[in-house]
């Protein structure tokens, strides 16, 4: 069962007891699972933690797709995506460099950065900020690149570091250009992804050598944007922390905190945010690796040593390897309505640590284009309802050994005057089946009989497509094998031929992916707001109630 106590005579606060009974409402054999909150008009506020995509191969999505995507898309469907990173944005191979010729060892300076302007320009047209990862050099800058055989792009240094300084201060002189300075000084900056991965950048496979390198490619990088932008710029760096990388992430933190500035001579280079990846192995399968929490807490203590403690802590990329199947997922998340007790999980624990974004890959069966909706763009999108929304303080208690996790979090905006809701159910198992009954019993909000107005949205089988996708394929006889990626990867429109079949039935799977909001009135009767309720595992939920 669930409590509350809403005192209106109290001014600062009120104070609610929710108790949710798991199985049946007979407390006999159930486990129990019991949230204290007690509601407060200040204090700790909830941030949107899903505001952030990242991109691979930017150009053939934000330079062609993009160009006849309707202008409201992400705010129609996506309102919770603010930054989009578009990683080796400046360049790595020759069809990544912003050279007319990047092949041409003749010329260095024959800059052309229409792929990154183009793609910029539709990121803001969509109402977006951009977020630009720049590091790695461009073929012609090094005299003997090497192609990373992971990633596809040259993972070594310049041979002349000046020459990549005037390269970055060029392009940001032509985003000034096309975009007025007050608008790229308020863009992302970051230099190279996954800056300690050997197969990002590495000189020699050398663990000393390709520190040294990476602190003289970071001070160049942010001088030439302090230069064009200004002091202000928001720069920072993005390390794998999940693993261990060829060298040691904290020793880059120590330099920008005391070390000797490479380009200025100066002590010390500006760091605004510190990022990491994160990724578990399979649905379900952690693997043996940093968690979520202790990656950043890796990052945050060393920063905090070192006497940086304005930082802001994010992750640009992760989630989960693989399928069920051992194939690895094209956008890092499966289909199954799992993937949503996953991510409320993930922002729950980010919204305890004080983690303050997670970057996706994609959200719709088309990747960031139009397409089904994933559970995991409905399950971003019921957090970002909280945003603003003063976040309840409170104790949780569990009795019983039922397996998984139920969560929920209490909030109350004040300016809508809303209370807030949601809960979740999480199981290690994809396909485990089941309820979790809830009672909500709301005590003390008047003594007189009223109703109160309140909407309750599920996010479960019935908002998703993929479980009709499974069926259909395989009606259609499409197998495994028809994948390149995982089967369980949510961007069903991928591969070739699953692609055409899922195509023919795309407003079918749209559908099937919507969010059913039930609008509701409750009761009061003798004092007591009386709510029962029901979720299946794997599911999550939000009940948004009007306060009287």
């Amino acid at each position: 069962m669930i409590f509350y106590k809403y005192n209106l005579m109290a001014a600062k606060s009120l104070f609610i007891v929710i108790i949710i009974v798991s199985g049946s409402f007979s407390l006999s054999g159930q486990s129990v699972h019991t949230f204290t909150f007690q509601a407060v008009r200040s204090g700790d506020v909830i941030w949107n933690v899903a505001d952030n995509m990242n991109q691979w191969s930017y150009a053939p999505t934000w330079l062609n797709a993009m160009e006849n995507e309707a202008e409201d898309h992400f705010r129609r469907n996506m309102p919770f995506v603010k930054y989009m990173q578009l990683m080796t944005a400046a360049g790595g191979n020759e069809q990544r460099d912003l050279f007319k010729n990047p092949l041409d060892r003749s010329v260095m300076d024959d800059y052309d950065f229409s792929l990154l302007l183009h793609s910029c320009k539709n990121i803001v047209r969509q109402g977006l900020i951009p977020h630009l990862k720049l590091g790695n050099v461009p073929l012609k800058y090094s005299a003997n690149p090497q192609i990373s055989k992971s990633f596809g792009v040259n993972k070594c240094p310049p041979d002349d570091y000046k020459l990549w300084h005037s390269y970055i201060k060029a392009m940001m002189k032509a985003l000034v250009d096309e975009f007025g300075l007050k608008t790229v000084r308020n863009w992302r900056f970051g230099v190279v992804t996954e800056y300690e991965n050997r197969d990002w950048f590495s000189v020699d496979d050398d663990p000393v050598k390709t520190r040294d390198a990476y602190f003289v490619l970071y001070d160049y990088t942010v001088d030439a944007l302090e230069q064009a932008l200004g002091k202000n710029v928001c720069v920072g760096a993005h390390s794998m922390t999940v693993i261990e990388g060829l060298w040691d992430e904290r020793e880059f933190i120590a330099h920008c905190a005391h070390g000797k500035n490479a380009c200025t001579g100066k002590t010390g280079t500006r760091l605004c945010f510190l990022a990491s990846s994160y990724y578990d192995d399979r649905p379900g399968v952690s693997g043996k690796h940093n968690s979520l929490s202790e990656a950043i807490a890796l990052l945050r203590n060393a920063a905090e040593k070192e006497g940086l403690k304005k930082l802001f802590y994010g992750i640009d990329e992760g989630r989960i390897l693989q399928g069920t199947d051992k194939k690895d997922l094209g956008v890092r998340a499966v289909g199954y309505t799992w993937q949503a007790a996953y991510d409320a999980r993930l922002y729950h624990t980010m919204l305890d640590e004080n983690i303050d974004y997670l970057s996706h890959w994609a959200y719709t069966s088309g990747g960031i284009r139009a397409g089904a909706l994933s559970v995991s763009a409905h399950t971003s999108n019921l957090f970002y309802r909280m945003e603003g929304a003063v976040r309840l303080p409170g104790q949780y208690k569990k009795t019983g050994n039922e397996e998984g996790k139920v969560g929920g979090i209490g909030a109350f905006h004040k300016k809508q005057n809303k209370l807030y809701l949601l809960f979740y159910a999480y199981s290690d198992s994809v396909f485990k089946a089941g309820q979790r009954e809830i009672t909500f019993e709301i005590t003390g909000l008047s003594k007189k009989s009223s109703t109160l107005k309140g909407i309750r949205t599920l996010v479960s089988d019935d908002t998703n497509f993929f479980d009709e996708w499974v069926v259909d394929r395989e009606k259609a006889g499409i197998t495994e094998k028809d994948f390149s990626w995982s089967s369980d990867s949510f961007e069903a429109s991928t591969p070739p031929t699953p692609g055409r079949v899922f195509q023919t039935r795309l407003e079918y799977y749209k559908s099937c992916a919507e969010l059913k909001p039930v609008q509701e009135s409750f009761e009061i009767k003798d004092g007591v707001l009386r709510i029962r309720t029901s979720i299946p595992v794997h599911s999550v939920a939000l009940y948004e109630i009007i306060c009287p």
